[in-house]
């Protein structure tokens, strides 16, 4: 080789210029740089490659390069374009490459158009944390390269050694990449097979993490099925047993439908088949009594006498539990509105000559309530009849009312001064047919279970209380009336 040439060859490995690169590296089939300005593009990419690859692996390089090349100056295009070392030109801002050299091309199986532009990601099999982690790995072990596994255009992955560096191209920074291929049996290149071992380890690593991961999310949906399932298993127990409630209670309306209607035929026949006979025996009752021949028998016309009590008590009894029955068959009218005040006083006119001068404190301003007026008027005439009837027998009768609002409802209460009720027996006399006293007195003790049910219909409380100088207080509530 002639001696110029070797001096030529010796200056551009040495790769010192000052000036630098000023024009750009032209990696296309035409348009090769000549002259200085090609000189100083070569230079730059010479001192990149310099500290790229080993000096034997840069003499391989310019060694393949034809005569004729170095003779109009070395365009590096030349270089680029027909060396076997797999280059790929690389923009760091956006990770993607700008160009590859056939030989690139060809190993990753591209065509060398659909190269350019693609990002790294595509070729790189690791994921950006294992990238760090070499990069670290190579910090810490003093290398300049960095072994990493590339995917190829078939798919299959293969170990790879890359060697970077920075220069300037047009302006910008870019990366020079020089890939060479480390994968088991491509290579006889022993001194970088210790890599291969922590390379494998890495990647071990990562799949057991991702595998562990995996068993981890497993456990997580076998458990959120088995979840599931006991989930929809106790909706199912719920929904058959919610049926099934549905069933009964279907079952239990009808049955009460059937009772209402017993209940009402036997309103019916109490009306008539039990209310004749009272009547036909206080009318023979008296007819007898009429009789001269008994005024003297004193014996027989008290007999007349017990047997026109009964039959008039029997009547009252029927009377007492036909009303008893007609209250299970009403309903509740909810527009239904009454005036306290005159309810009351239709329950006095209604008592007539049994009030006399019994005086009755009224509280003023009685509350309307959401109870019919009628139903109302009853209640009261049951608590005044059974004030009357129990009056105590050594004292004037003393009759008192008021009422008070209470959370949406009016609380009432009828007091007075009679005989009063003891403590234990203040729930039991609201039982039906319940009497404290002998048979002898009036009444059949149906009041207070009439006035119950009036109440609960209502879905009211009614109890006893200690009245007037020990007398009884009935206190009851029903719902007030809302003015819209």
């Amino acid at each position: 080789m002639p001696q110029d040439r070797r001096a030529s060859r010796r200056t551009h490995l040495g790769g010192v210029g000052r000036r630098g690169p000023r024009c750009a590296l032209l990696f296309r089939a035409s348009g090769h740089g000549h002259g200085r300005a090609g000189r100083c593009a070569m230079s730059a990419v010479l001192r990149a490659l310099k500290k790229l690859l080993p000096a034997w692996g840069l003499c391989m390089i310019l060694w393949t390069v034809t005569p004729s090349a170095y003779a109009d100056g070395l365009d590096f295009s030349e270089v680029f374009e027909r060396h076997s070392a797999k280059m790929v030109l690389v923009d760091p801002a956006t990770n993607s490459i700008i160009d590859v050299n056939p030989a690139a091309a060809r190993f990753y199986g591209y065509p060398r158009a659909a190269m350019r532009g693609m990002g790294i990601s595509r070729i790189n099999a690791f994921t950006p944390e294992q990238i760090a982690e070499e990069i670290a790995l190579a910090e810490r072990e003093g290398r300049n390269h960095f072994v990493f596994r590339h995917r190829l255009a078939s798919g299959e992955p293969r170990t790879v050694e890359v060697r970077t560096h920075p220069f300037g191209l047009d302006g910008r920074r870019v990366l020079l990449a020089i890939v060479h291929d480390v994968t088991p049996g491509g290579v006889e290149d022993g001194d970088l097979w210790h890599y291969q071992g922590q390379l494998e380890k890495l990647v071990d690593a990562q799949v057991k993490e991702a595998q562990a991961a995996r068993r981890a999310w497993t456990g997580v949906l076998v458990a959120a099925l088995v979840l599931q399932t006991i989930v929809i298993v106790l909706l199912a127990r719920n929904i058959r047993r919610r049926r099934a409630l549905e069933r009964e209670r279907e079952a239990l309306l009808r049955a009460l439908a059937a009772r209402n209607t017993e209940l009402t035929r036997l309103g019916e026949v109490m009306a008539h088949h039990f209310q004749e006979p009272a009547r036909r025996l206080v009318s023979f009752a008296q007819r007898l009594q009429a009789r001269s021949a008994l005024a003297t028998d004193e014996d027989a016309r008290a007999s007349l006498g017990f047997i026109d009590s009964q039959a008039r008590r029997l009547s009252e009894l029927v009377r007492d539990a036909q009303n008893y029955l007609a209250l299970e068959q009403s309903v509740a009218n909810r527009d239904a509105h009454a005036s306290s005040d005159e309810a009351l006083r239709r329950a006095i006119a209604g008592a007539g000559e049994a009030v006399g001068d019994v005086p009755i404190d009224i509280a003023p301003g009685l509350p309307e309530v959401a109870f019919p007026a009628e139903r109302l008027t009853q209640l009261f005439g049951i608590l005044l009849e059974n004030a009357l009837r129990y009056r105590h027998p050594e004292r004037p009768l003393h009759i008192r009312v008021d009422a008070r609002r209470v959370d949406g409802r009016v609380e009432f209460g009828f007091a007075d001064n009679g005989s009063g009720i003891a403590p234990e027996y203040r729930e039991q006399v609201f039982g039906l047919f319940t009497r404290l006293v002998p048979n002898s007195v009036p009444g059949t003790g149906m009041g207070l279970a009439l006035a119950r049910r009036l109440v609960q219909l209502a879905e009211g409380d009614i109890r006893v209380e200690d009245g007037i100088d020990g007398g009884t207080r009935i206190v009851f509530d029903l719902p007030a009336r809302t003015h819209e």
